[in-house]
């Protein structure tokens, strides 16, 4: 809630309201601080909870969460040990603004679930140093630098308790013109050092996970800013309205869409080295663990894809039996997809709707919604690349599949399917029938699917498999009855 809070008045008052150098007095403070402030309701902006005041060439901005906090009903839940949060902000001649912090943290929440249960959350964060240069004009960091020292969180629900920490981080950020005119990129990278998570329940034995580190790089393109700072700016003033009126979401709408497709590609890669899950039976780890996500442009044939990665797989010796564990892959990859999704009508759609209306959209307009994201109600999800590997196999596949959430069995189904070296797994699967009988009908299995296969030209072999309308099957062409 803090940082998202100061993020968000610092958007709203540095973007909207540029002050030039020159002005560092009492008089550009009041300024600020009304700018930083105006969209809090009035009970917490009498209330002490921020102060700015001019300091040398730059104002000094300060949170004091905790008088915050006081002017929150807070019956079910007590905070201790904030302390104030302090911001350097310099601006620049050229209308741009320097930011710099230096702080640490540590408090904690103590309070009741909804379910009654005692709970509590303790977090703490040492040497957290950041700079950064604020660019008005595009509402957001031109670049930026952040580092911190340990980071620790424990969380505690009844007899549940689960603790998180890092070494430190890093993180640098950037941003530069975009290829589409009057837009802009944003990218950013950084590292968390030696991960470490203890997960304690009483459904299961307590599990620890640790990795090295954990390295992000995320990026977005093609963000039209300066739509985005009016819809934001519309939005911290209509937030202060308990009923906002039928023309203010109007405007509200209409600013939404000016802001669409609000970027045209989002990217976030997480690779997690040395990672390790250690519990009763022993430790289950990886070399590398990757994660990614990418969502194109949001328009009227919008993709989702997540992707997953591993590499070396380890397990306690016994865990798996020998016969096998030379089937578990070296390296894996997944890439999968929700493809063709419409959000331009979606958008088109939801505006159409009664805003104004306190509480959840009813049953039937949240199932309108569904079908507009769909197209034709249909629901697409490709896998451009599926991988894995090992002494024994290298096996590829790629295809899509298309269907109707509410008719299961309608679904149309093409991949294609490159494996090398099949004989050799062939020959293992007869050789660890001796100790398995099962495993005679999997590698008859094999041998049927290799005598349908097609040679390429690098030897491997080719399935390419199709199913339509979930009822005919072909493999390479040729109906299987």
């Amino acid at each position: 809630m803090k940082r998202t809070l100061i993020a968000t008045g610092l958007v709203a008052a540095f973007s909207i309201y540029p002050v030039q150098a020159a002005e560092i007095d009492d008089r550009g403070a009041r300024m600020l601080k009304d700018n930083l402030s105006h969209f809090l309701p009035d009970s917490v902006r009498g209330g002490g909870f921020l102060t700015v005041r001019p300091a040398g060439d730059r104002y000094e901005v300060t949170y004091d969460i905790a008088r915050l906090i006081e002017a929150i009903d807070k019956k079910n839940f007590t905070v201790s040990g904030l302390t104030p949060f302090t911001l350097f902000a310099a601006p620049l001649n050229n209308g741009q603004w320097k930011l710099n912090s230096d702080s640490n943290m540590n408090f904690s929440v103590q309070g009741r679930a909804p379910d009654g249960k005692p709970t509590s959350l303790t977090y703490s964060v040492t040497d957290a140093v950041f700079s950064g240069i604020f660019d008005p004009a595009i509402s957001y960091l031109r670049s930026g630098e952040a580092t911190s020292g340990p980071i620790r969180m424990v969380s505690k629900s009844g007899t549940e308790e689960i603790e998180a920490s890092f070494a430190g981080m890093n993180y640098s950020l950037g941003a530069t013109n975009s290829a589409t005119a009057g837009a802009t990129d944003f990218h950013g990278t950084g590292s968390f050092s030696r991960f470490y998570e203890r997960i304690a329940t009483p459904q299961a034995p307590p599990m620890q996970i640790r990795a090295e580190s954990l390295d992000f790089d995320v990026g977005v393109e093609g963000v039209v800013a300066q739509n985005i700072q009016k819809l934001i700016s519309f939005t911290l003033e209509l937030v202060k309205d308990e009923r906002p009126s039928e023309a203010e979401i109007t405007e509200l709408k209409e600013l939404i869409r000016s802001a669409m497709p609000f970027f045209t590609s989002l990217s976030e890669k997480i690779a997690f080295n040395k990672f390790t899950v250690a519990s009763q039976v022993g430790d289950i780890g990886v070399d590398k663990l990757n994660y990614s996500l990418t969502v194109t442009e949001p328009s009227e044939a919008t993709r989702i894809g997540i992707g997953l990665g591993v590499e070396k797989i380890s397990t306690p010796s016994g865990l798996v039996p020998e016969v096998y564990a030379r089937l578990v892959p070296d390296m894996a990859e997944m890439e999968v997809g929700i493809a063709a999704l419409n959000f331009t009508r979606f958008v088109d759609t939801l505006m159409e709707m009664d805003l104004s209306k306190p509480g959840p959209l009813p049953e039937a307009e949240s199932e309108r919604l569904g079908k507009a994201i769909l197209d034709d109600g249909q629901l697409t999800i490709d896998f451009p690349k599926i991988v894995a590997r090992s002494s024994l196999y290298d096996v590829e596949a790629s295809g899509e599949i298309s269907g109707y959430p509410d008719q299961k069995d309608r679904y149309n189904l093409e991949t294609s399917i490159l494996a090398r070296d099949i004989d050799r797994l062939i020959q293992y699967f007869q050789g660890a029938a001796k100790v398995d009988p099962q495993f005679n009908q999997v590698s008859f299995a094999i041998m049927m699917a290799k005598g349908m296969a097609k040679t390429e030209p690098d030897g491997r072999l080719r399935w390419d498999i199709a199913f339509e309308d979930g009822k005919t099957l072909s493999v390479n062409g040729q109906p299987i009855q």
